[in-house]
Formats: C-alpha cells, sequence, structure tokens
C-alpha cells in the first residue's frame, strides 16, 4: 500500500523534530565544553569542544561509549604500607603478604585498597642473600644478594577496594580499620593470580651494584569486579612481541619509542560485554626515585577497534606468533589515531626495615620479615584525547 501525503508530511515532520532535538543537545555540550574550557588555553579549549562533539553523537546514538571521552581524575598521591614473610627450608619456599594502599585523586575522590596474598614454591639455589635492616630507594648501600638457580613459583591473592567522595571519610574509614572495627562491604573485588617458572642469576649490593639474568615462562593476571555496576576488569599477560607492535605507532605518535607492559587490561560492562581497553607502560629511573607513566585506553565500542582485538585474541587462542603481531601491529595502528594518552609523571620513594636472609647450597635455608612502605607523588601530568591535542592537566597538578 503506498503512503499518503499526510503520511510523508508526519514522517517529515517527525525526522525534524529529531533533528532539531540532536542539534540542540549537540549545542548544550559544546556550550559546556567550552565553559569547562574557558579558563584553558588553545589546546583546552580545542580538546573540549572536540570531546564534547564525541559524547554528544554518543548520546545520540544511544551507544555507551559517552563516558570514554570524558576526562578521568588524576592519581596524585599513592601510599602503601606492607608485610612480607617467608620461609626457605629445603627445596621449598613458602610466603604470605598483606598490604594496605591509600590513592588520593585529584578531584579529592580516595581510593582504599587492601590486598592478602599466599606464596608457594619449589627449586634450589647456590648463593646467598643478606639484608638487614633499613633501606630505601636511591641509597647507596643496599642489602648483598648474590644468588643462581632454578624455580617454580605459585602466587595468588584476594583485595578488596573502598572508595570515598573526600578525605574526611576516608580517614574516619581508616581509623575504623585500624582500631579492629567492622566496615561496612567493599566496593570492587579483586583477585590476582601468578605463575613462573625457570632460571635465574642475580647479584646487587652497595655502590650500585647491579646486575641479572632471568629466563622465566609464566601466567599472570587479576580481575575485578564493581559491586555498584557490575563492571568487570580482567588484566592478562601478553607477548612481549605483540606488547611491542601495538606501542610501535603509539611510539611514533609521541616523538619516541614507548615500552609497553606485556600486559592489558580489558574493561567489561555489567553484561560482559568489553567496553576498553587498557595498555601501561612505564620508565623508573636508575635511582628509582622518578617514574613516568604512559597509559593508552582504546574504545572497544566501535565496531572496527573490537575487531582488531578479537583478531589478536584469535591469534593468541591458536599461537599463532606471526598472525598476533600482524593482528597487533593493525589495532596499534588504531590505537594511536583514536586512541586515549594520559601521561604522568610521579616522585617515588621506598623504604623497607627488618631481615631477608637465604643461603643456598642445592637446598635453601631463609627465613624474611620485612616492613615496608612506598609512596608516589604527581609531579607533572598531560593527555592527549582522541583527535586532540596534548593538553597539560594543570587540574591535576594544582591538586597536588
Amino acid at each position: 500500500m503506498s503512503r499518503t501525503p499526510s503520511s510523508h508530511r508526519g514522517d517529515a515532520g517527525q525526522a525534524s523534530v529529531e533533528h532539531a532535538a540532536l542539534v540542540a543537545l549537540v549545542l548544550v555540550v559544546l556550550t559546556g565544553a567550552v565553559a569547562v574550557a574557558s579558563g584553558l588555553g588553545a589546546a583546552g579549549v580545542v580538546n573540549a569542544v572536540h570531546s564534547g562533539i564525541r559524547r554528544a553523537i554518543c548520546v545520540a546514538g544511544g551507544d555507551g561509549c559517552a563516558p570514554f571521552h570524558v576526562q578521568p581524575p588524576c592519581a596524585v598521591a599513592l601510599d602503601e604500607d606492607a608485610t612480607s614473610k617467608g620461609l626457605s627450608l629445603g627445596i621449598w619456599r613458602l610466603g604470605k603478604d598483606r598490604s594496605l594502599a591509600i590513592e588520593r585523586r585529584s578531584d579529592d575522590s580516595v581510593l582504599v585498597t587492601a590486598y592478602d596474598d599466599l606464596e608457594g614454591g619449589v627449586g634450589s639455589s647456590v648463593g646467598l642473600r643478606f639484608g638487614i635492616g633499613r633501606s630505601g630507594s636511591g641509597d647507596d648501600d643496599g642489602p648483598f644478594s648474590a644468588t643462581a638457580g632454578v624455580e617454580g613459583r605459585l602466587r595468588g591473592g584476594w583485595g578488596r577496594s573502598w572508595e570515598f567522595p573526600d578525605r574526611a571519610a576516608a580517614e574516619a574509614f581508616l581509623r575504623r580499620w585500624g582500631a579492629g572495627e567492622p566496615v561496612r562491604a567493599p566496593d570492587v573485588d579483586r583477585v590476582r593470580l601468578r605463575a613462573t617458572a625457570g632460571g635465574s642469576a642475580e647479584a646487587s649490593g652497595p655502590a650500585g651494584l647491579e646486575a641479572s639474568a632471568r629466563v622465566l615462562q609464566g601466567l599472570e593476571g587479576e580481575g575485578t569486579r564493581d559491586r555498584r555496576t557490575g563492571r568487570t576488569t580482567i588484566s592478562l599477560a601478553v607477548s612481549r612481541a605483540a606488547a611491542g607492535d601495538l606501542a610501535g605507532p603509539l611510539g611514533l605518535r609521541l616523538g619516541g619509542a614507548v615500552e609497553l607492559e606485556p600486559s592489558a587490561t580489558l574493561i567489561t560492562d555489567g553484561d560482559l560485554r568489553p567496553r576498553e581497553l587498557r595498555l601501561v607502560g612505564s620508565l623508573t629511573t636508575r635511582d628509582g626515585t622518578r617514574r613516568r607513566d604512559v597509559q593508552l585506553r582504546v574504545d572497544l565500542t566501535r565496531p572496527e577497534i573490537a575487531q582488531g582485538l578479537g583478531g589478536v585474541l584469535h591469534a593468541l587462542a591458536h599461537g599463532d606468533a606471526d598472525g598476533t603481531r600482524a593482528a597487533a601491529g593493525r589495532l596499534g595502528r588504531w590505537a594511536a589515531d583514536e586512541g586515549w594518552v594520559d601521561q604522568r609523571e610521579y616522585r617515588v620513594a621506598r623504604e623497607e626495615d627488618g631481615p631477608d636472609v637465604e643461603i643456598g647450597l642445592g637446598f635453601r635455608l631463609g627465613f624474611r620479615d620485612r616492613d615496608s612502605h612506598s609512596s608516589e607523588r604527581l609531579v607533572d601530568a598531560r593527555t592527549w584525547p582522541p583527535g586532540g591535542l596534548w593538553e597539560d592537566r594543570t587540574d591535576c597538578v594544582a591538586a597536588r
């Protein structure tokens, strides 16, 4: 049946209304973006407007990609206290670690994470490790160690995280935690596992002596689940070759080489649909007092990028090394053009105290009872949104 002229006019009127609504939505988003960027430089204005357009398109299309185009807060300070206890006897090694980390962000929110780890291993070594007393990053006199051996090791842990809107709420929680009082259920559950096997030889000591050689094969992963949103993150190790191919195009765009860690974090929604892929690279100074992090975030709601990730996973599952590198290269080119890059520089410090002694003559005998405190303080931050320009995160630096 053919349409009547009145039905054509009705469709046209509906289309006009939808078009007007879309235009109004874009104008509202752009107005907000320009208002936010009013105190920023040219790069801030360009990025705010560009991100505003992308968010508007996401909202108008009913997609879930809008959160990807919002700048997340920076981690401006991190303090972690940990205890590490262990025993080596014969061919066996057993250990237990506990840690509590407090992360303060630029929007004044605070993340508190507690972890308990267990470790077991079997192996043989020849040499001596001797550390007693206090040592810290940047010290000229460190513990003496000269060992060589083979070992298989399994390490696993479970953790909990609590998020707070401000420091006052976090401090009230920590007072209850320190007093052993009941606390509310965590916001995020965590679990991690690491299995390694292979051989190593290492030597370290005073005056900066440090040398090591390792031949290790293993599997490492971590998973989290947010109880409030159902969001799940899965971090798994990938080959160094694949990580290098992912980093190659990004390094060219950054004007230099970027070495990404051989791991990737996949973020899903409550229905386990992939939403985001994250890769992180770090560079630490020789004395261990400064670290630069580069994080690459890729929006997996875009079908072509999701297909690229699927190609990498398919090649990995079939043990196709060449296919993995080719797929990683394609995904890396997409990531360099459409990924969100965050660069952070931190001043870091670590201090340890307590005995860590082991002697190995084929069989091993030793014990460890170390307390440690580590801290990170933000020095500089900048960001590069998809299709935008490098921009200094003055909001993050001001919140230090």
